[in-house]
């Protein structure tokens, strides 16, 4: 009787890396366009979070004389600064007012979790105060704008420290952008984030821009909101690759800034008097709110 072979119903080794080779070309060809997707929702997800807050500042404002906020998270008192973070500030007028709880808005796409004061740096929390702080949510890494908390330079102060309160005319108002339009105006946005500055033992964000540049009345430096979304050519000495931050203006509508020259931040041109900017256009404004415009002189309104 003839014996008969019968073939395998199995995949021979051929077959088998083919079919791998064919799964990891699919791989990577979708991998890049699901991340891309998922950086997408992040974005949408933390410009939607800051509308909410830019709702919140206005709620606070109807209740509070037009004014956006008591001041910036900033507790080191014996720096000039604003007070215990629990107490005083934006993130303390929304908690205690229970308006909005930035610390469970955070930004989804910015590596840093926490905010730069609660950190070490100041000396003013010990970790595990700033972990209770964290806990109670009396945290952000959103960073505000230096006219959100401060408005201006007041002269009448004898200081030019432009962080002090002080010597400037403290927190917005609505009253006192009267000459400049409320949508040019950013309150708080994504922030720089710098991998030296630990919050406990992760990075942190800044609290607040630097205000003026090279002067009491000098353009303002943007160069603390940081890029936290999008993707593009790498900064190494940033360590991220993003390109965009997004940003809630007086208004209340959230928009972007552009990273246009790759340097990992949004700085100022200081090779034009009055000083430029190196990324931002003109729906961002950056001079002086009482003349709604930029001054042409570093120490007088001109």
């Amino acid at each position: 009787m003839r014996s008969e072979y019968r073939r395998s119903a199995g995949f021979t080794l051929i077959e088998l890396l083919v079919v791998i080779a064919i799964i990891a070309v699919l791989l990577s060809v979708l991998l890049p366009a699901l991340s891309a997707a998922r950086e997408m929702g992040k974005e949408a997800k933390c410009s939607a979070q800051l509308k909410g807050l830019g709702g919140a500042f206005l709620a606070y404002a109807n209740d509070n004389n037009d004014y956006l906020c008591s001041g910036a998270f900033d507790p080191e008192v014996a720096n000039g600064r604003d007070g215990p973070v629990d107490e005083i500030g934006w993130v303390a007028d929304l908690v205690n007012g229970k308006i909005a709880f930035p610390g469970d808005s955070l930004c989804p796409s910015n590596p840093a979790r926490y905010n730069q004061k609660l950190g070490p740096n100041g000396m003013t929390y010990t970790p595990d105060q700033a972990a209770d702080l964290v806990r109670r949510g009396y945290n952000t890494n959103y960073t505000q704008s230096w006219y959100m908390a401060r408005t201006e330079w007041d002269p009448t102060s004898g200081s030019t420290n432009m962080k002090k309160v002080s010597s400037t005319e403290w927190s917005l108002s609505l009253s006192s952008i009267r000459n400049v339009h409320s949508n040019r105006v950013p309150l708080i946005g994504d922030g720089r984030t710098d991998t030296d500055d630990l919050v406990l033992g992760e990075r942190s964000v800044k609290t607040m821009t630097d205000g003026p540049f090279a002067g009491p009345y000098g353009t303002q430096s943007y160069a603390d909101f940081g890029p936290a979304h999008g993707r593009a050519s790498y900064v190494p000495f940033k360590n991220h690759n993003r390109i965009r931050a997004n940003i809630v203006f007086a208004d209340g509508h959230v928009g972007f800034f552009k990273d246009a020259d790759r340097d990992g931040e949004f700085g100022v041109d200081a090779s034009q008097m009055p000083h430029g900017q190196k990324d931002l256009d003109q729906d961002v404004f950056d001079g002086v709110l009482s003349l709604g415009r930029r001054s042409t002189n570093l120490y007088t309104r001109q």
